[in-house]
């Protein structure tokens, strides 16, 4: 089986381009398609002793994680012509190196899987320090690099306490992240530790001492950007340190402990520079220590806090309450970590070490309020999802005076809306957290007030119940509970490494 390239280079000869087209040589031989390419070298590779004895090139030798002969037990080596193979190449051929002399004592079938996983686990060690492991086209390296690479991981696999140094190592290169927690500083240990233990080598041959040489030599190595799968971590240029805090989208929102969608928007509202920003969170590339230093002209650390006031988690918001004030997460989440409001940043929360960021309720209201004050005229689909209403109802508000159209009447008149919710107490705008028909009960048997407006609409959205609050006394409107009630609960966090960041 080979690859449409390796047809390319036998067709680039000419001698063979005419005997394949005379000889139909071949037409047996099976392309792969470009999804299993990465399975296969793409430059030619050979044992010349093979080559000289039978004059064939066999496919085994194509694999990517290939780099001995099982014959003649000696390296390969990469040619670009089948038929010009000269005693060079021949003397190219080293004996072999302790990973592979422990690859032919394996059976066939241990062979192939320990060979794949090699190549796996060299992806780690290539920038050993990294958020991102690095994904490499190990397709297109030479046999050399390859060998190199293989036998510095074997090496490193024969260290018996390579688990502590590479955690130590790891841990002294984030030790400026500390302030985000063991979520960010112990990122991806755990998996490294689970690659390193699902390996059955002799360990003990590789001093400590050597495997730290290992690691060090790879993470301060220049490295050519072009072996690399996603080309866009090196969009604002190659700096072999700054690479190795670069995280993505994902990773991002799991250490700030917002949605990924949220990365995004800060990312385009200039909140922080992203390395390379798309819409999908997996394939955008940060600088973590960028958001580090960003949350620290937020937020300051303090071990004693006075709490004067709740703090929400801002993941248990309602859906309903951004309806209710044409506001997205987003622009919540954006306010809570540029410090525009009060907000908390907690790293190390519960037992997990996860991270989570909190903004007053105080906070809320007033992002809610600049919100609500600054809202532009409204699409009447927008007009039902802020008001809870259907479209029979909103129709009936307009009819009847209470809401405005624009001029053209393409959208509801904003300033409507706000003197609207201002005048009047419409119940269902609770419904999302409590039922209308409990609240008008409350409220009616208060002081005998009756609504001036009671709809059914659906079983879903409840009742529409409309008072005036002009015939409304301070005892009726205290028969409602605020709507943060219904989700601002304190949980008692068990984590004895709890860190709060609070704003300036």
């Amino acid at each position: 089986m080979y690859t449409s390239e390796h047809l390319d280079k036998l067709y680039d000869i000419e001698l063979v381009k005419r005997d394949i087209a005379q000889y139909s040589l071949l037409d047996s031989v099976e392309v792969l398609k470009s999804s299993f390419a990465d399975f296969y070298s793409k430059e030619l590779k050979v044992c010349p002793s093979c080559v000289k004895e039978d004059g064939l090139h066999k496919s085994v030798w194509q694999y990517t994680s290939t780099t001995v002969c099982e014959v003649h037990r000696t390296s390969l080596v990469n040619t670009a012509n089948l038929l010009a193979l000269d005693s060079c190449e021949e003397e190219q051929q080293e004996t072999l190196l302790s990973f592979e002399v422990h690859l032919l004592s394996l059976s066939c079938s241990e062979r192939e899987l320990f060979a794949n996983k090699l190549m796996t686990f060299a992806e780690y060690v290539f920038r050993p320090f990294d958020f991102i492991t690095a994904k490499l086209k190990l397709r297109e390296v030479s046999v050399a690099f390859l060998r190199s690479l293989f036998e510095d991981v074997y090496k490193l696999l024969c260290c018996k306490e390579l688990i502590y140094v590479w955690e130590e190592l790891i841990l002294t290169h984030r030790e400026n992240l500390n302030t985000m927690g063991v979520l960010v500083t112990h990122y991806g240990i755990n998996e490294l530790k689970a690659q390193i233990h699902s390996f059955n080598v002799i360990s003990g041959t590789t001093l400590v001492c050597e495997a730290k040489r290992i690691l060090l030599k790879y993470h301060d190595a220049d490295f050519d950007t072009a072996i690399y799968v996603s080309t866009h971590r090196f969009d604002n240029g190659v700096d072999v340190n700054n690479v190795s805090f670069q995280v993505d989208g994902v990773m991002l929102s799991k250490f700030l402990g917002i949605h990924m969608k949220s990365i995004i928007y800060m990312a385009m509202q200039n909140t922080f520079t992203a390395v390379y920003l798309c819409k999908q969170p997996d394939k955008s590339f940060f600088d973590i220590q960028v958001v580090e230093s960003l949350l620290s002209k937020a937020f300051v650390p303090s071990l004693n806090i006075q709490q004067t006031e709740s703090f929400i988690n801002i993941s248990d918001i309602p859906k309903g309450i951004y309806d209710l004030f044409d506001l997205t997460i987003e622009e919540l989440i954006d306010a809570a970590v540029s410090g525009q409001v009060d907000s908390q940043f907690k790293v190390n929360t519960t037992v997990s070490y996860v991270n989570h960021l909190l903004i007053s309720e105080a906070g809320v209201k007033e992002v809610l309020k600049n919100k609500w004050q600054s809202m532009g005229d409204v699409k009447a689909c927008d007009a039902i999802k802020m008001l809870k209403i259907n479209s029979n109802v909103l129709n009936k508000l307009i009819t009847e005076g209470y809401l405005v159209l624009t001029n053209d009447k393409s959208r509801i008149d904003a300033d409507s809306i706000r003197d609207f919710v201002s005048n009047y107490l419409i119940l269902n705008r609770k419904a999302n957290f409590e039922k209308a028909r409990s609240c008008e009960k409350r409220v009616t048997g208060c002081c005998k007030v009756e609504p001036i407006h009671q709809i059914y609409m659906s079983p879903k959205t409840t009742d529409f119940v409309l008072y005036n609050k002009a015939d409304l006394n301070d005892c009726c409107m205290q028969q409602l509970q605020s709507r943060f009630t219904h989700f601002n609960q304190q949980k008692v966090d068990l984590s004895k490494d709890v860190i709060t960041f609070q704003t300036k």
